[in-house]
């Protein structure tokens, strides 16, 4: 099986689990907005916005690194049985003691006293999260992604079931918010109990090990911490000066954009070991033929998804977390366009950690940062949430640019546009075509949407039956002599 195949068919299977993990995870936002209102629902995001920062800036960039790790030492099992177990001691005693830490900080914030308690409730979710990614890590490297599908879908079924309990009985902020923890616990264990079959989580405290990912890390650790600031402050500084319902409502916007971003790093996840492999035994063309295609797929998705949430965005927020939230349709008109920006940018991001090419990133994270972060302090008081989504669109679109650049001189690859501008004239017209069914049917809309998209799409072959045939690939597993794409 090809490597692009085995990409292929395991990102289909993502793609399945993700479709059913996120209709559960658009019913439960409903829910929860129904059941919190604007202003629940902005204490529920300010907390969710406050753990991440000290969720972040544990990190280190390890995550990242550890899956780098695998890929390079791929088939070499007592190796991969030390990274796997002391990665997972050090994301634990890590995540034990900082996730500990973040909700006594936030007792000293000026937050009403049920926010205060949402953060101690919400640890669980945080904590498991946090080492659940190691185990992430490990399916990624067996491409054994159908289980994190599952993982997920469990896990969203929990919580589901628990917020239907909670909207029952009238529960308010701190209950619903244990029992996202709750789902967050239960998607670990089906993850961490199917990994252990393959991979060693005993408990191994090795310093000199830490000391050497620390140090291969520490340039993504340094991005991540900077991409922090204009990622999850905006939400930090709405909260602080905003009522706490205009946090809600770009809250539930903003809930949308990081459902929908979990699919590219998820399959940002499957490559990162592959091309990490490429790039070490030396296959540049490999490399550069991977990245393309991944380029070309995203963009097929990336198109229709910005320019058809400018039809039906209201209608949709409305339908999904009620006629209070209306108004989230339109920052979900602007934040569709930095959730478009993140997919394409996820893959040349990547591609930079395979490259090893992180601290040329690093200025272009520090001014990006800087500059976000001074535009939320002037603007956010005046404009409110408009700023913030416009903001975190200019600093998305500033860091894909230099994740791209770097990429194609660091691989001298010349990036083919043809795919990505079929796609574009494919949205256009299905723009052109949709629009006027704006006020009918939303099911309808969707649906003339993407009859248009893909018949013009076939149509001047910006997508083939041999693309589909990839995808429908579901043999497992590589040979370890196949090396053709």
């Amino acid at each position: 099986m090809s490597v692009a195949r085995a990409l292929a068919a395991n990102t289909a299977v993502q793609l399945a689990g993700k479709v059913v993990s996120t209709a559960i995870g658009i019913v439960v936002v409903g829910l929860m907005t129904r059941l919190l209102g604007q202003e629940g629902f902005g204490k529920y995001s300010t907390a969710n916005a406050f753990l991440q920062v000290f969720a972040i800036v544990m990190d280190l960039g390890i995550t990242v690194m550890f899956v780098q790790m695998l890929g390079e030492k791929a088939g070499d099992e007592k190796a991969e049985r030390k990274i796997v177990s002391s990665i997972f001691t050090l994301r634990v005693i890590m995540a034990g003691v900082v996730i500990s830490i973040a909700p006594v900080i936030g007792l000293l914030m000026p937050y009403s006293a049920d926010l205060k308690l949402a953060l101690f409730a919400l640890w669980g979710s945080f904590f498991f999260t946090i080492i659940n990614q190691v185990v992430i890590g490990v399916h990624q490297r067996h491409l054994k992604m159908h289980v994190v599908a599952i993982s997920e879908v469990v896990g969203r079924t929990v919580l589901l079931v628990g917020v239907l309990i909670a909207t029952v009985y009238g529960w308010g902020l701190v209950p619903v918010v244990l029992i996202v923890s709750v789902g967050g616990i239960a998607n670990f264990l089906v993850n961490f109990l199917v990994a252990k079959r393959y991979a060693d989580f005993s408990w191994n405290v090795d310093v000199a090990f830490w000391k050497h990912a620390i140090k291969r890390s520490w340039p993504i650790g340094v991005s991540i911490l900077f991409s922090l600031i204009y990622f999850k402050a905006d939400t930090l500084v709405l909260s602080f000066i905003r009522p706490q319902a205009e946090v809600g409502v770009y809250g539930a916007a903003y809930r949308v954009l990081e459902i929908l971003v979990t699919l590219p790093f998820m399959y940002a996840g499957v490559l990162l070991p592959v091309i990490a492999k490429a790039w070490a035994d030396g296959q540049r063309t490999r490399f550069a033929h991977l990245i393309q295609k991944s380029f070309d797929a995203f963009a097929l998705l990336v198109f229709p998804l910005v320019v058809g949430t400018q039809i039906i965005a209201t209608k949709a927020m409305t339908l999904v977390a009620g006629p209070d939230f209306t108004q989230s349709g339109d920052i979900l008109r602007i934040l569709i366009l930095a959730t478009g920006i993140i997919f394409i940018a996820t893959i040349f991001s990547h591609a930079i950690v395979a490259l090893d090419r992180q601290r040329a990133m690093l200025p272009v994270y520090i001014v990006t940062s800087i500059v976000t972060l001074a535009g939320y302090v002037l603007f956010i008081p005046v404009y409110g949430m408009w700023a913030a989504a416009w903001l975190t669109v200019g600093s998305e679109l500033a860091v894909m640019l230099g994740n791209i650049v770097i990429t194609v001189r660091t691989l001298k690859m010349r990036v083919d546009w043809t795919v990505s501008g079929k796609a574009l004239l494919a949205s256009v017209i299905m723009y052109l075509v949709a629009r006027p069914f704006a006020d009918q049917s939303l099911f309808l809309t969707i649906a003339v949407a993407a009859l248009v998209y893909f018949a013009v799409a076939f149509a001047t072959k910006a997508l083939t039956k041999e693309m589909i045939e990839e995808l429908l690939v579901t043999r497992r597993g590589i040979p370890s002599g196949d090396s053709s794409v």
